[in-house]
């Protein structure tokens, strides 16, 4: 018996035939399918090993540190294999298909009719139309596109394409595209298909990482899985001085061109525009002339495609610090990835990113508890895990130890050894030297003044270390420098020679940046991150007693006060403390709910804002807010109405009490996040919110009698007067000497609740332009 194997790569595909009944796969090169060290790291030198079992065939993992997976689901100890199977080494490493079992001179075996599969080939993909051709072979008249190989006519292999992601079909010669509710969308010319459409020569379609071209007779593909090019021609920016209200350009004449496998350094002093550089490049801003491209695809025209791609770890760490490692990794990666990945292919994808920032170890510590340099890997592995192959980094070794900083660049080295292309902005130039490939130098004012190795630059320079640039470049104008660098070698070598061909000119405008579209379900989302928000309250148990605690603190305080009101025989004394127990109870059911939301939007505007680049539905994010906060008010609130009940036992119906102190809570959680979603800092969240609970006590017309505008004011805005009034009637009802305040309950019950939507649809309006003012992409 003998097993025959190929292993596939994004770059081609080589075949290896065993003579024997056993096949080693591996880095060490006397392995019988030996793995490029250089290309896939993540691969062990004895990864694995397929080998008789006198039955048939098993694959063995071997590997100590690293998975494998046969099928997309990870092996333990060994599993049987069979003709068909996919057998890959590492989360990110290369697959390896199973063609055929048995005797060598017998041929594979065909899959069976439901699930016949058509490996494609990564570099030509035949979709042959209106020939005899065409009809001879199974592509002729279509087929699915997908992950999932057992299910598919056209198989790519990468987390990105959903198990079933597009279908292909050929009527009368002509061929039709058509998504399958994927993910992460079907992509024709940059514009994501929401029905099926025709293919025509000279088409473009985004598959996940993959690029199809259409040339009228076959889909000519590549993959941009760890082989991204980034370019940009002509760059400029110019914004309004603030000071003077004049033109001030902060980037001009920016050419550069990033190749896969690069860790790149964006240097240069405060005004040189190293930051404002980063966010054209990475799709956050575009330029106001100029053009920036991805394997030669235009990035802002084709942006939804093309974002899946692309990572930006900010400077300020986007994490959730309550949750533990492994766990925040694990939503991140629920987010991000396909939802057809299974629970097992979530968490080896999270232990997988782990193993390779290092800490594996840490994976149930809470990032709190972490040392600055490993949240700095926490934030790395964050986007790490969504498989993007360009990463931006943006000053992410600020405020770092030299020993820290050198671990952290010694990692985003061997990131981009691994196969991503890494752009990186950084003060500190103690480790730029051993670790990255390429410097870009600005100078003041966004000019390009040198690009080239660290050691060309010092040699270019007339310096002894890299440090002493920014010396260098103040001893001279800027627009000299540029010229110099223009008339370099180093200009023609690394900006000339490496442009791609297929460039647009200097002056040449920017493509209009299409509207981001959201593929994701809403549902889903809400699932998850309701999950998330609640494992965040979870993992800070200390704030939820104090938040439960205040309710317990109100109603021993107006137990104390008031005490039990039944003891008070005289209406005159009765019905006034009755009334004032009452608007207590209100405003403190409120203010429970307003004051524990009004920060919580506010504080994590940054993690709100990377995760928006991810398809993340502002509706799904605000519900899940809305229900776990609503949730902890209306237990607040419960507890305050029980103790309160029965102390003081205020007059009304206590079921018909509870609803009105319920919702009042909830209304006020709404509001609270409507105020978290206004404000851009967190100490302006806090100023608001006495401006929103105080006037809940003086309008609610128990204080003192409204009339006129005041009272018109008070029954547009003040969600207190109405529940003041549902709680009066129910007192009426149940009391007659609350006769003078009889009045319906569902009513104003029911304007409670209005006022909770208003709050919920003016946050999530307020959260929509969010995106659109602070946040281009």
């Amino acid at each position: 018996m003998n097993v025959r194997v190929r292993l596939r790569t994004g770059n081609g595909e080589t075949t290896s035939e065993s003579a024997g009944d056993v096949v080693r796969l591996g880095r060490n090169p006397d392995c019988e399918i030996a793995i490029d060290p250089v290309a896939f790291p993540v691969v062990s030198g004895l990864h694995a090993k397929i080998e008789s079992s006198g039955s048939g065939f098993v694959l063995v993992h071997l590997s100590q540190s690293n998975k494998t997976l046969v099928n997309d689901s990870v092996v333990e100890g060994s599993v049987p294999v069979r003709a068909g199977d996919r057998v890959r080494l590492g989360i990110t490493g290369p697959t390896i298909e199973i063609l055929s079992i048995g005797p060598t001179s017998r041929a594979a075996p065909a899959p069976s009719s439901h699930a016949k599969t058509v490996q494609a080939d990564y570099r030509q993909l035949a979709l042959l139309r209106g020939t005899g051709q065409a009809r001879r072979v199974d592509v002729g008249s279509g087929g699915v596109i997908g992950r999932d190989a057992r299910a598919v006519q056209f198989h790519f292999d990468h987390p990105h394409v959903s198990r079933l992601h597009a279908n292909v079909s050929v009527d009368r010669g002509t061929v039709f595209l058509a998504d399958l509710g994927s993910a992460n969308g079907t992509f024709v010319n940059g514009r994501r298909l929401d029905r099926p459409t025709e293919l025509y020569e000279g088409d473009r379609i985004d598959i996940g990482p993959f690029s199809l071209r259409f040339d009228g007779l076959t889909l000519v593909s590549s993959s941009r899985s760890n082989n991204i090019e980034l370019s940009a021609r002509g760059l400029k920016r110019v914004v309004q001085d603030r000071a003077t209200g004049q033109p001030l350009t902060l980037l001009e004449h920016i050419n550069l061109v990033v190749e896969p496998r690069e860790f790149v350094c964006i240097l240069g002093p405060s005004g040189s525009g190293k930051s404002t550089l980063l966010a054209i490049l990475s799709g956050r801003n575009p330029p106001d002339a100029g053009m920036v491209f991805l394997n030669g695809a235009d990035l802002y025209s084709n942006f939804e495609a093309l974002k899946e791609d692309i990572a930006v770890v900010p400077q300020r760490e986007a994490l959730h610090v309550s949750l533990a490692v492994g766990t925040a990794l694990g939503y991140t990666a629920e987010l991000r990835l396909p939802p057809d990945l299974s629970h097992t292919e979530v968490q080896a994808s999270v232990s997988e990113v782990l193993d390779l920032v290092g800490l594996t170890a840490r994976h149930g510590t809470l990032v709190r508890h972490l040392s600055g340099g490993q949240i700095k890997r926490v934030s790395l592995a964050n986007e790490l895990v969504a498989r993007p192959s360009l990463l931006f980094l943006d000053e992410v070794t600020s405020g770092l130890d030299e020993q820290t900083d050198r671990e952290v660049m010694e990692l985003f080295r061997q990131v981009a050894d691994g196969g991503k292309t890494v752009v990186c902005i950084t003060h500190s130039l103690a480790n730029v030297e051993a670790t990255c490939h390429l410097v870009v130098i600005l100078t003041e004012g966004g000019r390009l003044a040198f690009i080239g190795s660290p050691e060309e630059a010092k040699g270019y320079f007339g310096i002894s270390r890299l440090g002493d640039v920014y010396r260098k470049l103040a001893s001279r104008e800027r627009e000299d420098w540029h010229q110099q660098f223009r008339g370099s070698p180093y200009f023609q070598r690394y900006v000339v020679d490496r442009m791609p061909a297929d460039t647009v000119d200097d002056d040449k405008a920017p493509a209009t940046v299409p509207p981001l579209q959201r593929g994701a379900s809403s549902l889903r989302q809400a699932r998850i991150l309701i999950r998330r928000y609640a494992s965040i309250w979870r993992g800070d148990i200390l704030a939820l007693v104090a938040t439960l605690g205040q309710s317990l603190l109100v109603a021993l305080l107006l137990g104390a006060v008031f005490g039990n009101l039944n003891d008070l025989t005289a209406p005159r004394k009765r019905v006034p403390q009755s009334l004032n127990i009452l608007l207590l109870l209100s405003v403190s059911c409120f203010w429970f709910g307003c004051n524990t939301a009004a920060k919580e939007l506010v504080k994590e505007r940054l993690i709100f804002l990377r995760e928006r680049d991810f398809n993340l539905r502002v509706p799904a994010y605000f519900a899940s807010k809305l229900f776990v906060l609503a949730l902890i008010a209306a237990t607040q609130a419960t507890l305050l109405f029980v103790i309160v009940r029965v102390w003081c036992q205020p007059a009304g119906w206590a079921p018909e009490q509870w609803a009105v102190l319920t919702a009042l809570s909830v209304a006020g959680t709404a509001i609270g996040l409507f105020i978290s979603a206004l404000a851009r800092s967190e100490e302006v969240a806090i100023a608001l919110l006495p401006i929103i609970v105080i006037p809940q006590l003086i309008l609610a017309n128990v204080v003192a009698p409204l009339s006129g505008l005041v009272e018109l004011l008070a029954k547009g805005f003040v969600t207190v007067y109405w529940a003041q009034r549902a709680l009066e009637g129910l007192a009426a009802e149940a009391d007659p000497v609350f006769a003078a305040y009889k009045g319906n309950f569902w009513g104003p019950w029911l304007l409670v609740l209005a006022h909770a939507a208003a709050g919920a649809v003016a946050s999530v309006f307020v959260l929509q332009r969010t995106e659109g003012k602070t946040h281009s992409r």
